[in-house]
């Protein structure tokens, strides 16, 4: 039995689907999910085989809960209604789409993809999140800490520092702990505002106030968030961070 998950903030959608779902004797609809954050709690407890989630929702959009979810989750089938042109980015994926309002032909197209399902690497999903975001605001990103998901803004994250298995997020003088490792985190965030400094750490670059020499070619960087952050910069980082800060 598959075992799925429907998300989508307007109840008539998710009531029709489910409808339309029930017609596959080898599907069970498990749980649904009003938004994103539920979407991701939900997921956690239920664990569902397959998630068809919508991408315009409020606070925790669709791309963004996928992102949380990770390459080794569930299936993800997208429900959207993007142009033609952005769902050729689905073709080169492992993962599937549906146009709402959605067909039952279709339907029964994605139902043998998902019967024949293969796990998306977390490279493919991302790389998939990344095609589909192209020229939208990233607003907000989803991270596993312990038994629940923080939300934030990614612009409010200072740093990220390993500890361990894990890796602290430093957010507005908050340490999240995230179930996450240093090395999975960054490929979720900005190149372009996000540096790694050292092996154990990655800075906000909107964040770095000062660059301390201390000699040696051994350089500290100096954070401007509450708690004052003070972070080691490697010597085969050192070049990169120079690099950004045009010290050439």
């Amino acid at each position: 039995m598959i075992n799925a998950m429907i998300v989508d903030d307007e109840a008539p959608a998710r009531t029709r689907l489910s409808r339309l779902l029930a017609a596959f004797a080898d599907l069970k609809v498990v749980g649904e999910a009003s938004n994103g954050l539920e979407a991701l709690q939900a997921a956690q407890s239920l664990q569902p085989d397959v998630v068809f989630l919508d991408i315009e929702m409020p606070e925790l959009n669709g791309l963004e809960v996928a992102e949380a979810l990770g390459g080794e989750g569930p299936t993800v089938v997208f429900v959207t209604a993007y142009s033609e042109h952005a769902l050729k980015a689905f073709e080169l994926s492992a993962l599937d789409y549906l146009v709402k309002p959605v067909a039952p032909e279709r339907l029964a197209e994605t139902m043998e993809r998902v019967r024949r399902r293969k796990p998306s690497s977390p490279s493919q999903l991302q790389k998939l999140i990344e095609r589909l975001e192209e020229g939208r605001a990233k607003r907000r990103m989803a991270v596993k800490c312990g038994a629940k998901y923080r939300v934030f803004e990614p612009s409010q994250v200072s740093a990220i520092v390993a500890r361990e298995h894990y890796a602290a997020l430093l957010v507005e003088g908050q340490e999240l702990l995230a179930d996450d490792s240093l090395d999975q985190l960054a490929q979720r965030l900005d190149p372009a505002r996000f540096l790694r400094i050292h092996r154990s750490a990655i800075i906000n670059l909107d964040y770095l106030r000062e660059l301390e020499h201390e000699g040696d070619r051994k350089y500290t960087a100096v954070l401007s968030d509450p708690a004052k952050t003070r972070l080691p910069v490697s010597r085969e980082r050192l070049e990169d961070l120079r690099k950004v800060l045009g010290l050439d």
